[in-house]
């Protein structure tokens, strides 16, 4: 969970501060004074029981610092989801619930912000061990920001919760709401990157299933609908897993190799191929 929000605080002032080289005012400012308060926030995320309580306090005094000086700047986007994460780490629930009712009405129009704030508000539903309330919110999550990178995941999260708790049937209720719900997208979204997105988790969806031949079609269908360097790199692991551990079908393996032979120039790639197949073949 750390990690996570972590990540999350990374892409956002990685974004905003893009952003902010078009900015006037007082961006540079607030964009400095962001970064010394997230850093800060980060060192006590990763040990907030040996953190001192007045570095605590001045880290939420800095960040209300920040969103109360610089209002209008792309920074305090970025510093309100931190301020969030930070009440969440602290156990501060019901300021935490109150500042994401706040982002999700002032940063209606803007998805990043938006869906960041609408899955924290399930995670504090999931911390205070309200497992439906979190589900409400993270089903909200994925009606409304289908598209982005959250609401996306969202239906694999749920599936491993589940598994987290060793309740299989549910778990496996959710996997297959989330094959439903990637087939959907890669269906609208066909040939585009959001496609290959959902084409991608749908895979994943299938092995947490362990049904790995309907793994392997997908698989399939998605190296040769989405050939492309980053699908080659993100999915040819897969090829071995599915095909030679589980389903016990090398020639089938080296038919996918050999295909994305024949559609790539890239030499680390070929290397790569060229060992594989050699090793699936003799497998046969």
């Amino acid at each position: 969970m750390k990690k996570l929000i972590l990540t999350l605080i990374a892409v956002l002032v990685i974004v905003f501060a893009a952003l902010s080289v078009l900015g006037a005012g007082g961006e540079y400012s607030a964009e400095k004074a962001l970064y010394y308060a997230l850093k800060a926030n980060e060192a006590i995320v990763m040990n907030p029981d040996v953190a001192p309580p007045a570095q605590i306090a001045a880290i939420e005094t800095r960040l209300k610092a920040l969103i109360a000086k610089y209002p209008d700047t792309n920074s305090v986007r970025t510093a309100n989801i931190g301020l969030l994460e930070f009440y969440i780490t602290h156990k501060k629930y019901d300021e935490a619930k109150s500042l994401a009712g706040n982002i999700l009405v002032k940063y209606k129009d803007d998805p990043i912000v938006s869906s960041t704030a609408q899955f924290l508000k399930g995670v504090i539903s999931e911390k205070q061990n309200n497992w439906d309330r979190a589900l409400e919110e993270f089903k909200i999550l994925n009606d409304r920001y289908p598209n982005t990178e959250l609401g996306m995941q969202i239906p694999l999260y749920i599936g491993r919760y589940y598994d987290s708790k060793g309740l299989d049937e549910k778990s496996k209720d959710a996997y297959r709401n989330a094959v439903a719900f990637y087939s959907k997208m890669e269906e609208e979204y066909s040939g585009k990157m959001l496609g290959y997105t959902a084409s991608a988790f749908r895979i994943q969806a299938y092995l947490n299933l362990k049904d790995y031949e309907a793994a392997g079609n997908a698989l399939d269908g998605t190296i040769r609908k989405y050939s492309s360097t980053l699908s080659f790199v993100q999915l040819l692991p897969l090829v071995e897993k599915i095909y030679i551990e589980n389903l016990k079908n090398p020639q089938k393996a080296a038919e996918i190799y050999k295909y994305v032979m024949s559609k790539t120039k890239n030499p680390k790639i070929l290397k790569f191929l060229t060992k594989k197949i050699k090793a699936a073949e003799a497998k046969k």
